[in-house]
């Protein structure tokens, strides 16, 4: 049974993005209305697309010349073509190649962003995840803990100065100590994480721009995009 989208806002949109089968939004020519990352992610998850690592032999036209998503789809394509329409040859060992949407959803997305965020947009989407930008809130919390006691575990201390007086005409001295602290997460892993998302939410958008250009045949790309900074959303 074919459903249609019912409303336009974001919610109802990406609630019908994620849910399987027939349930999900279809168009008028019949494909499925899908996000961007839902998109790599059955590409890369589902259908169990690759990328070509091999970046010098590509450029300089050695190497396996079947090793680019391009070649093989436009193999496929012809020898389907010679043989009738809707043939698609097997010629993978052992399984069946990825879907051409998964193959061209992989092209697209080795072309549209550097390779090593490709590559990791890549392992995100077989994982089905995004970048961990929530390291949680920031504690202050010793450096390096000292032995557990009957009392619990307490912070390593350290000698802060050392204080010389006299008592009762001697000489002594004292040694103030303090607990080495820090905070956890610091600034820098926040901000690193948070960059880290950024990239990869910039990828998805050039992704998506480049989706733009070209037409599947299993699925149409829709608007959503998952928050920008959603780390904003929680102050």
């Amino acid at each position: 049974m074919k459903l249609q989208a019912v409303g336009k806002g974001e919610a109802a949109l990406r609630a019908l993005e994620l849910a399987d089968g027939p349930t999900r939004a279809l168009d008028d020519s019949g494909r499925e209305i899908i996000s961007v990352r839902s998109l790599l992610e059955w590409a890369f998850a589902t259908e169990c697309a690759t990328l070509d690592f091999d970046e010098v032999g590509a450029a300089l036209g050695i190497g396996l010349p079947a090793a680019g998503a391009e070649y093989r789809v436009s193999q496929q394509l012809a020898l389907g073509r010679r043989r009738g329409e809707g043939v698609r040859p097997d010629t993978s060992f052992g399984r069946s190649n990825p879907h051409d949407d998964a193959e061209l959803v992989a092209t697209i997305l080795r072309n549209a962003v550097p390779f090593h965020l490709a590559v990791r947009m890549a392992e995100l989407a077989r994982a089905c995840t995004i970048p961990n930008w929530d390291l949680g809130e920031q504690r202050l919390q010793p450096k390096e803990w000292g032995k557990r006691t009957r009392a619990g575990q307490h912070g390593k201390t350290a000698v802060l100065q050392v204080v010389e007086y006299v008592l009762r005409g001697r000489r002594r001295r004292r040694e103030e100590l303090y607990v080495p602290c820090h905070w956890v997460p610091s600034a820098c892993q926040i901000a690193s994480a948070r960059r880290a998302y950024l990239d990869w939410w910039g990828g998805l958008l050039a992704v998506s721009a480049g989706l733009r250009g070209v037409e599947l045949s299993r699925y149409v790309l829709s608007d959503h995009m998952p928050p920008m900074a959603p780390w904003q959303n929680n102050r």
